[in-house]
């Protein structure tokens, strides 16, 4: 009886998010390498080529989002418990790849104002739809697990799910602008990870996890919120 329950609950585990959204933010990330390329070109300069690879990186925990689906859609059973659970890992380090985008901002403090200038302004509006594309990322992944806590808990575990994955991924944010630790030192050098993570048990750390918590959490309910209003 139980086998036939966990079956119903895979059997048409629908997508939460909808097909023309991807191609909404595949269209915005074409946009950003377009923008930079012409920066790059009309400049002569490459100081933000590594904002190329964070969006690389901002797109794997939507890959691995979107393999979650697919193995919750798979009939019950040990491998699908494993597969689901491996991913969420997976999925949780990854994850701080997307909002860490929005940090990128602070290579723009520095820079001199010139009323008479537009490549500040430029820069500005590539580094916005770049954070955006990254807050958009996160909240699609995020939206996939949210769906399958849900699906197999209850809804209250699915937002308990969500809060604290938003708060972790602060706190993983911080690890990587900050501490500049990687999603990948968790399997090629842990005890770099371990001794990363320690260094950040402060106060600094506390705020800022907090603040970068508080940004993915209001995006994400911002954001789901609008879209189960259209559904």
């Amino acid at each position: 009886m139980s086998d036939r329950k966990e079956h119903s609950r895979g059997a048409g585990f629908a997508d939460p998010i909808e097909l023309p959204t991807y191609g909404i933010i595949a269209g915005i990330s074409a946009l950003c390498v377009i923008l930079l390329a012409i920066r790059m070109i009309r400049t002569e300069e490459e100081p933000f080529g590594f904002m190329l690879w964070n969006l690389f990186l901002a797109w794997l925990p939507l890959i691995v989002s979107l393999l979650g689906i697919r193995f919750a859609r798979m009939r019950g059973g040990g491998a699908k418990i494993v597969l689901l659970t491996l991913s969420g890992i997976a999925w949780l380090l990854l994850y701080p790849n997307a909002p860490y985008l929005t940090t990128d901002f602070i290579h723009l403090i520095f820079r001199r104002y010139d009323p008479d200038g537009l490549i500040l302004w430029y820069d500005l509006v590539v580094f916005f739809l770049f954070a955006w594309c990254g807050l958009l990322l996160g909240y699609a992944s995020m939206r996939h697990y949210h769906e399958i806590v849900r699906r197999y808990a209850k809804a209250g575990a699915g937002w308990l799910f969500v809060a604290t994955a938003s708060f972790l991924g602060g706190f993983g944010v911080y690890l990587g602008r900050v501490v500049r630790l990687n999603s990948w030192d968790a399997l090629f050098n842990p005890f770099r990870l371990i001794e990363g993570v320690l260094v950040g048990l402060n106060s600094s750390a506390l705020i800022f996890t907090l603040l970068i918590g508080i940004l993915i959490l209001i995006v994400y309910v911002s954001l789901y919120t609008m879209q189960r209003g259209r559904a």
